[in-house]
């Protein structure tokens, strides 16, 4: 029985519309289908109607915009489907200031490329009026004649990602809590494991390297409150003052 309501059921209709509409009939639709594509696309492949003519550059403040434009300007006035957006992404990537890049179309004629700038952490003193900017992964990505606001003024020999001096320099800052990160005026680290945080009111606080942070914080502030002001917390169970 249950075989014969299988049979009468959805699967018997399947096998009436199998013989009512043979595939034979429906091959010249997929052709024509296939045509229309192929016409589309050589259209838009040929047609100066989507040339490009347009480059918009979006989120771009160290970077000059037209020299950010200008990594798409093999593909002016060609179609938009030639444009290799990756290389176009790839050579905007290179440059220093840029964390990230996405590059888009934007039919009919403009390519987009949307620039994400990499943010100053660390100003770094290079020569007698300029400063080095350094984001929070050590990249050093502009230098400018003054320090932005908010910015740690910091001396390194030689910052830049793959620098430990650097690395520390970056772990200790962003564990200060705000009591110390307030007080701090500028830094020295001359090697890794010698962070030295100069302080309002001419005091010092010698930190060491990136190691134990909040225990060399909880320990510092205590020697500070109590009217030290040279501490040397490299050791936090050992600390030192004067």
């Amino acid at each position: 029985m249950r075989a014969r309501r299988e049979d009468q059921g959805p699967w018997r209709l399947v096998h009436l519309v199998r013989r009512r509409v043979p595939g034979r009939r429906l091959w010249p639709w997929g052709l024509a289908v296939v045509a229309v594509v192929s016409l589309a696309f050589g259209t838009v492949w040929a047609t100066p109607l989507f040339a490009v003519k347009e480059v918009r550059v979006s989120g771009t403040s160290v970077l000059d915009p037209a020299e950010v434009a200008s990594a798409a300007d093999d593909y002016l006035d060609q179609s938009i489907l030639r444009a290799d957006l990756d290389a176009i992404a790839a050579e905007v990537a290179s440059s220093p200031p840029v964390k990230s890049v996405d590059v888009s179309r934007s039919w009919p004629t403009a390519i987009l490329i949307e620039v994400t700038e990499r943010e100053p952490y660390l100003a770094v003193p290079s020569g007698e009026e300029t400063f080095l900017m350094i984001d929070s992964e050590g990249v050093v990505f502009d230098e400018v004649a003054e320090i932005p606001e908010s910015i740690w003024n910091v001396e390194l020999d030689a910052p830049g990602p793959g620098d430990l001096a650097t690395t520390e320099t970056i772990a200790v800052l962003r564990s200060l809590p705000s009591a110390l990160a307030d007080a701090v005026e500028r830094v020295e680290t001359p090697s890794p494991a010698a962070v030295t945080l100069y302080l309002e009111g001419g005091r010092t606080l010698k930190w060491g390297d990136g190691s134990a942070n909040e225990e060399k914080a909880r320990v510092a502030l205590r020697l500070l409150e109590s009217g030290y002001e040279h501490v040397d917390v490299s050791a936090p169970d050992a600390p030192s003052v004067s």
